[in-house]
């Protein structure tokens, strides 16, 4: 892992998503995708919500974040990464605890 890097242990981490209501976790290969489906929650419109997205890669072990979109309204905004890192880094830790 290289320091500027966002990951969690790979097992922990996916165990702690599906104990998180909301998550969809699709893995393809080394691949993994996670999105937060609003349409799970009970208290809100849906639509009211942005759909989150990330994507990761699977390394030694390990889950580690490529890329995060916001999906609103139709439209798709990137987060930078670096510009975010560790508060996207405390959610991984907290999913793997």
């Amino acid at each position: 892992m290289t320091v500027s890097e966002i990951s969690a242990p790979r097992l922990p981490f996916l165990d702690g998503l599906g104990k998180t209501q909301g998550y969809n976790v699709v893995t393809e290969g080394e691949r993994v995708t996670v999105s937060f489906e609003p349409w799970a929650l009970e208290q809100v419109d849906p639509f009211d919500i942005p759909c989150l997205r990330l994507e990761f890669r699977q390394v030694d072990g390990r889950i580690v974040l490529e890329r995060f979109t916001i999906e609103n309204d139709g439209e798709d905004q990137v987060v930078n990464l670096e510009a975010a890192r560790d508060a996207l880094q405390a959610w991984m830790d907290s999913m793997a605890d």
